[in-house]
């Protein structure tokens, strides 16, 4: 047996590079202490065992063995090695909960040590200063630690001081030094093989980037940290990371379930102080997703927790997030404000100062608060900035100045814009419209308050599917995403589509994967003169946009005669009618009950309908007289209603659009020429006979069939078609729309397949149920198969909203590609296809989405 004294150096230098293998070697080195007689070594090897239960985030063990090493240490004979393991005593007990136990621990070890040892202590003193919200102190400790270790020549140590600087850097807001102390630390770890501590510096380096706002760059620093902590074990503060960057992503069911699962860690850890923080991760999450319940509750418990570990500068933002969540006013959110910038704390400090000037306006004085809220639009974050410039929109309405609140909500606005521009996926854009959303309500109220038709579709269109207006979204050229794509279709062939843990786990590295893409230019322009330039195109049609405005329904019409604006009521009614006339024809479509069952549908269907056309049209009946054809551009879960069944849409060309701003984009781009492709999937009965049927329709056409229409077939086939049928199984994913898909030879051919297209085709007919379906998120962002098409840049979609019967579409397909191939545009086909169907439901399950 080696020296036991080198074998326990051995594994304390090995704690951050494999934990694993550091306390194999820490067993060792005790019993081998122990047997020799020899204390210090024995204190050296609990000290190593201490540390590495730490980095399995089990406290309670961790503070056994760093007590028997003080202990050793003390029969050693020298108060010395006592003291080392007094310091590695100190750092658990702060995050266990206990840190003025752990000043008194390292008080207690310092008149024993000198040289390279005291300067070790010097850098663990200022980390359990910096957990007491002592940060100048802290930071001061940190850079005289960082001078005495560098002179030292002591590289481990260098590295956890520079980290724990660096740290210290990104909650006070100061980006450039924060990442530069921690990239100097990952490459002192790197070259000393320390693995594990290389992955928690690039953590560190995400939440740096996150808490910047620079959410690109948190998530490539967070994904290369979770190669290896995915397979050794995410420890709470990992955890809590992640939960960071979901946050600022605003993938809201992913953090709250990071939140939770670092909080259980952590409490089986008996690790109170990130159980608190989880606890805290999680009301922001809450509050976030609106449920302020449940982050008043959570804040609460935070804070309590915090203030028992005597952390004033946590509980000081648990309370903030309290108040946010309704537990205080204005009074209460400015002295939390004033107790964050006391601790030093400036970032959050200053939001709930924008809190509390959002609070403050109306009231007398509050125009005092303007100043420093127009400071906060030129730093930080987007959301940030974008949540000044809406504080600042609120006070100058309040001082009777509306033309600077509309400057101050445009240039908000702006902000957000640019930042969703940035941002490559599909998914991350349409999340990252809920940040606009707080600015557009107030934009709504105001130009409703004005009366002002154009002014109000104006606004309405800032919230209208931004991401989808902005240059198209391209998959990376990245050939182990193409695998992962092929890996999900052998998986969902072989479990008949299921989704058992191997599947998830391929999603979850899809998603990751296509995240990383950045945008290609930020630019999410709407239109100058949008209304007139609408009039313009509209022609002998008519345009209605629904909003949405604090639960009214309120309706902007253009068509020959003008514009005008309607309230149309309490929106609650027009999203029960439209809910029920969907559950009464998927009753009648999926054939099911009795026959009178079915006629009780069918009168349910006529009633919700009725009730429909006059809660929505009846309201604009002067405004759309002599039009046409109409395009109909709805809000939130009104996009899945299927319009064709009310009277006013009835038998004349009708699109649903996500925007008029995308209508009037896709609606003045020429017709392409190009080829037409007509493929079928497997698992219908009617899709091959449909496809067949519809080949001589298509000279020319290329048709795929059974076995050859395979995802890389139909997608090579789909780049630069000018019609694409596609007659397939389809699924829309509700959990996840980026993997709505039509189900091909070889299986799922999804959103992401789609974005791997370098040009989209211009006019897709989906012929399979449920595809038109999106999932509406804040903002009124899209998300789904066939939003995803109209992003990439077709003009037009003909999918169904509901389930359709297959005998009926096969005759609507035959009798829309006939219109379509005499050179109807695609509202005009399907509308005269559907007059065919004698009054068949399936009619009003297909829908002209885009142009």
């Amino acid at each position: 047996m080696p020296d036991p004294a080198e074998v326990a150096r051995e594994a304390l230098e090995s704690v951050t590079a494999d934990p694993v293998r550091a306390a194999g070697l820490a067993v060792r080195a005790r019993d081998a202490a122990r047997a020799a007689g020899d204390p210090a070594a024995e204190s050296t090897a609990h000290r190593a065992l201490g540390l590495a239960a730490r980095e399995r985030g089990d406290a309670p063990a961790a503070l056994r063995h760093l007590r028997d090493a003080v202990r050793a240490g003390r029969r050693a004979g020298g108060e010395d090695v006592a003291a080392r393991a007094r310091m590695s005593l100190a750092l658990v007990l702060a995050e266990a909960g206990r840190p003025t136990r752990a000043l008194s621990e390292i008080d207690a070890a310092a008149p024993h040590l000198s040289g390279l040892d005291a300067a070790r202590l010097h850098m663990q003193r200022a980390l359990i200063l910096d957990r007491l919200g002592h940060l100048d102190v802290a930071m001061a400790g940190y850079t005289a630690a960082v001078r005495e270790l560098e002179a030292a020549g002591d590289r481990l140590w260098l590295a956890r001081a520079l980290t724990n600087r660096g740290v210290l850097h990104v909650y006070r807001a100061s980006t450039g030094p924060a990442r530069a102390d921690l990239l100097a630390a990952r490459d002192l770890y790197d070259e000393l093989g320390q693995r594990l501590a290389v992955a928690q510096v690039e953590h560190n380096l995400g939440f740096a980037a996150a808490r910047a706002g620079d959410l690109l760059a948190a998530i490539h620093w967070y994904d290369r940290a979770d190669e290896y902590l995915r397979v050794h074990g995410r420890a709470p503060l990992a955890l809590i990371g992640r939960c960071e960057l979901f946050l600022h992503a605003r993938l809201l069911p992913e953090a709250l379930a990071a939140a939770k699962e670092a909080a259980a860690v952590a409490r089986g850890g008996r690790m109170m102080l990130y159980e608190a923080q989880a606890r805290l991760m999680h009301a922001r999450v809450a509050l976030a997703a609106g449920d302020l319940a449940a982050a008043r509750a959570e804040a609460e418990a935070a804070r309590r927790s915090f203030r028992r570990q005597r952390l004033p500068a946590w509980a000081a933002l648990a309370r903030y997030v309290a108040i946010r969540s309704g537990a205080g006013g204005l009074r209460a959110a400015r002295a939390v404000a004033a107790d964050l910038a006391a601790a030093g704390w400036p970032a959050p400090a200053l939001d709930a100062r924008l809190h509390a000037a959002g609070l403050a306006a109306g009231r007398p004085g509050a125009a005092a608060e303007l100043p420093e809220v127009l400071v906060a639009t030129r730093r930080g974050p987007a959301e940030q900035r974008a949540r000044a410039w809406h504080a600042a929109a609120l006070l100058r309405d309040a001082e009777g100045d509306t033309a600077g609140a509309r400057r101050a909500l445009r240039a908000g606005i702006r902000v957000l814009d640019d930042y969703q521009a940035a941002l490559g996926a599909t998914e991350l854009r349409s999340l990252a419209g809920g940040y606009a959303d707080g600015l557009v309500t107030t934009g709504m109220r105001l130009a409703l308050r004005g009366g002002r038709p154009r002014s109000v579709l104006w606004w309405a269109e800032r919230r209208r599917a931004v991401a989808l207006r902005l240059p198209p979204t391209r998959a990376p050229d990245d050939p182990e995403l193409a695998a992962d794509l092929d890996r999900l279709r052998l998986i969902a062939a072989r479990d008949g589509g299921g989704s058992g843990r191997e599947l998830r786990a391929v999603e979850e590295r899809i998603r990751h994967r296509v995240w990383r893409a950045s945008g290609d230019r930020p630019d999410a322009a709407h239109p100058a003169h949008l209304a007139e330039r609408l009039a313009e195109r509209l022609g002998d049609r008519a345009l209605v946009e629904l909003a949405e405005v604090d639960g009214v329904l309120h309706a902007v019409a253009l068509s020959a005669a003008g514009a005008a604006l309607r309230c149309l009521g309490p929106a609650a009614p027009v999203l029960a009618e439209s809910a029920a006339l969907r559950f009464a024809l998927r009753r009648l479509l999926l054939r099911g009950g009795t026959a009178a069952t079915r006629r009780a549908a069918e009168a349910s269907a006529r009633h919700a309908a009725s009730r429909l056309d006059g809660l929505v049209f009846a309201p604009l009946r002067d405004a759309l007289a002599g039009a046409d054809g109409l395009v109909l551009v709805p809000s939130g879960a009104l996009h899945a209603t299927p319009w064709p069944m009310t009277a006013t849409c009835r038998g004349r060309p009708l699109v649903v659009a996500p925007s008029a701003t995308g209508w009037l984009t896709a609606a003045s781009a020429p017709r392409p020429a190009g080829h037409t492709v007509l493929a079928a999937g497997p698992g219908l009965e009617q899709a091959e006979p449909e496809v067949l049927r519809l080949r001589p329709t298509h000279p020319g056409a290329t048709v795929l069939l059974g076995a050859a229409a395979t995802a890389g077939a139909v997608r090579a086939a789909l780049d630069g078609a000018r019609l694409a049928h596609l007659a397939a199984h389809g699924v829309f994913r509700a959990d996840n729309p980026m993997f709505s898909h039509v189900t091909l030879a070889d299986g799922p051919f999804t959103v992401y397949d789609l974005e791997r297209l370098t040009r989209a085709p211009s006019t897709v007919v989906l012929s399979c149920c449920d595809l038109g379906l999106s999932a509406v998120h804040p903002g009124e962002e899209l998300m789904g198969l066939t939003a995803a098409l109209l992003g990439l840049g077709t003009t037009t979609v003909l999918a169904a909203v509901l389930p359709a019967r297959d005998a009926a579409a096969h005759e609507l397909m035959a009798a829309l590609h006939r219109g379509l191939a005499a050179g109807a545009h695609p509202a005009e086909a399907l509308a005269a296809a559907r007059s065919g169907l004698d009054g068949d439901p399936t009619a009003a399950a297909f829908g002209c989405y885009g142009s």
